[in-house]
């Protein structure tokens, strides 16, 4: 089988289907019921868009009116013959310009023209733009045209309700000296009848179209055009044209457009008779009342398309966006172990990046001073910054002052009370910052006190370095705060960071995952076609009904098998994805930030000032 989806629309018609029954109307409408249903399936899913479109036309053309399909070369009249079927001019009389689309002429109750375009749009337009599609030889209708399929003409018309008219382009000859018919048109009908003209030469390029549509089992009726124009016995010069073509022609039937049409513009009944228009009638009512080869036929296409089908399902799991779809579930499923070792892994991580994130949210809650503060930039990642590492420098030698001072005020203190207890015993009195030193005992405490003058000179110098470096410090911590705060909120910014990968991660592989699903959802439809076709061609199709040769029978059990064995398993895959309930953590990183919040540092600069005494006052001596 050729899976190249280009070569679809070459299929023939190889099956031919043979009937007993005459009961063929109630069969034919169970049997489009059927095909509807299954047209609906697959018009859910747009990858199978042109086959669907395929069955849509069977489906369409079996409900229509039989259609009968009417060809000729050039110049035979072709156009003519179908406004005097239709007894009005609704296709264009312009000799100069040839039909230029093919046209399906079909009943309707609201006349107007349908232009089904190549990309599937399909546009209305009023019954009067026909010429615009088919005849009229203008720029914008011409470019109006490049993208045109076919146009359906709706007309109310009697004749109508009874066949369908496909109205083809005229047969041209090309350089290899072969005529072509659309193929999509030619298997759209039940019937073909092929337009010659009186006195105009049938063409070897004709010859070889009508060997090659008998080989298809596709035998038109002919039509010589023209009879006003025989001067001798008009059916002996049918005959003539008859003998031509009798290979490849049922039988060959004479009319004349030209007086038929003269006729209905004259509403001359004598003339009508004479243009032989009821015998084509006939000829048509025939094919309209054979509806026992109509069945035949649209069960023929049906198998045919059914190959179609059959193409589609070998490839689809071959193509995207199936293959991707599925290849993505598949592998996540049958790497679940392993994939589910790496999610611990990352949870643990997970784990520790909380932690961190609490620690580093508090770090400055509980710092009310400087000593507090020194203690936590000590730490990562405060240490690494030259301006912190300047600031907590300067604090430390701060502090280190602050604590020299306090004991060099200590030390003045012990002594003054040690001074100060002798005095009390010796005088009755305690040590006054103002004595005398009139007496022996005097000269004792005199140099005592210069001593501890000495100290309390010192405690002065030292007070007052202390009071520059505070100055000092006090100038750098504002900076310094704002600093600090910003490297925790720029390391708690990191963390988020990495929970934001992780979240990703997942998500990323879950989002994957799901669209592979989704994808891989939509061909459900096809699943179930799959499903019903089995059963619809087994149940109704292949029964003692149906007269098939062993060949035909076993050609269409082999395209059976070959659709029953394309399996399409991903709805395992995805009951167990599903199953495996797949972590999402979608709002990991936003719960982690607000169940912990950043506390800045708040300290001011009368919390980082230590507190000390001042300097005591010098103890004076008086000697008089």
């Amino acid at each position: 089988m050729n899976k190249d989806l280009t070569a679809i629309d070459d299929l023939k018609e190889e099956i031919p289907i043979h009937w007993s029954s005459e009961e063929t109307g109630d069969f034919l409408q169970n049997f489009v019921a059927k095909l509807q249903y299954l047209n609906e399936l697959l018009s859910q899913n747009s990858y199978v868009k042109e086959t669907a479109k395929v069955l849509n036309y069977i489906i369409k053309d079996a409900t229509n009116s039989t259609m009968v399909l009417l060809a000729g070369m050039t110049g035979t009249g072709k156009t003519s013959l179908v406004n005097a079927l239709l007894r009005r001019p609704i296709m264009s009389h312009n000799l100069k310009v040839t039909t230029a689309v093919n046209s399906i002429i079909c009943f309707g109750e609201k006349e107007e023209v349908r232009a089904h375009f190549l990309d599937g749009q399909v546009a209305t337009f009023d019954i009067d733009k026909v010429e615009l599609f088919t005849t009229l030889d203008t720029s914008s209708a011409q470019i109006l045209r490049e993208g045109l399929d076919f146009i359906e003409i709706y007309l109310r018309n009697d004749l109508l309700k009874m066949i369908t008219l496909i109205d083809t382009t005229p047969l041209h000859v090309s350089g290899n000296e072969s005529a072509y018919i659309k193929e999509t048109i030619l298997n759209r009908a039940d019937d073909v009848f092929w337009i010659f003209k009186y006195g105009q030469k049938i063409e070897p390029a004709e010859i070889k179209l009508l060997e090659k549509l008998k080989g298809n089992n596709v035998i038109p009726i002919g039509i010589l055009n023209g009879i006003d124009l025989i001067d001798g016995n008009t059916d002996v010069e049918i005959s003539m044209y008859e003998e031509q073509v009798s290979k490849y022609i049922r039988k060959v039937v004479g009319v004349s457009a030209k007086e038929a049409s003269e006729a209905i513009l004259e509403e001359n009944n004598e003339k009508w008779i004479q243009s032989q228009m009821d015998l084509l009638l006939s000829e048509l009512e025939k094919t309209a009342n054979n509806h026992a080869k109509r069945l035949s036929y649209i069960t023929e296409r049906f198998l045919h398309w059914l190959k179609r089908f059959q193409t589609e399902i070998e490839i689809i799991k071959e193509r995207e966006p199936y293959f991707t779809s599925y290849s993505v579930i598949k592998g996540y499923v049958e790497d679940l172990e392993n994939i589910e070792i790496r999610e611990v892994e990352q949870n643990k991580h997970l784990v520790e990046l909380v932690s961190l994130y609490e620690k580093q949210s508090i770090v400055f809650k509980e710092v009310g001073t400087l000593y507090q503060l020194l203690k936590e930039i000590n730490t990562k990642p405060f240490s690494d910054k030259h301006e912190i590492i300047t600031f907590k420098e300067q604090a430390e030698h701060y502090l280190s002052s602050v604590r020299e001072y306090r004991k060099l005020h200590h030390e003045y203190d012990v002594e003054y009370q040690e001074i100060d207890k002798k005095h009390r015993k010796i005088n009755g009195m305690s040590l006054l910052k103002n004595i005398f030193g009139k007496r022996d005992e005097d000269t004792y405490f005199k140099e005592k006190i210069e001593l501890l003058n000495e100290k309390q000179q010192k405690l002065e110098k030292e007070y007052d370095l202390l009071k520059l470096e505070e100055e000092k410090l006090s100038n750098l911590f504002n900076d310094t705060k704002e600093l600090l705060n910003q490297v925790v909120q720029n390391k708690l910014a990191s963390f988020s960071k990495e929970f934001t990968t992780i979240e990703f991660q997942r998500n990323s592989q879950n989002s994957k995952i799901q669209f592979a699903i989704k994808k891989l959802e939509g061909f459900d439809s096809i699943v179930e076609a799959q499903s019903f076709i089995m059963k619809f061609v087994n149940d109704y199709v292949l029964l003692d009904d149906f007269i098939m040769s062993k060949e035909e029978k076993k050609q269409l059990e082999h395209t059976l098998e070959i659709i029953k064995n394309a399996n399409f398993d991903y709805q395992t895959y995805i009951d167990q994805y599903q199953q495996a309930s797949p972590l999402s953590n979608n709002k990991i990183q936003s719960m982690v930030a607000e169940k912990n919040p950043f506390y800045p540092l708040e300290m001011t600069v009368d919390d980082m000032v230590a507190h000390y005494e001042e300097p005591p006052k010098l103890v004076k001596i008086n000697n008089q």
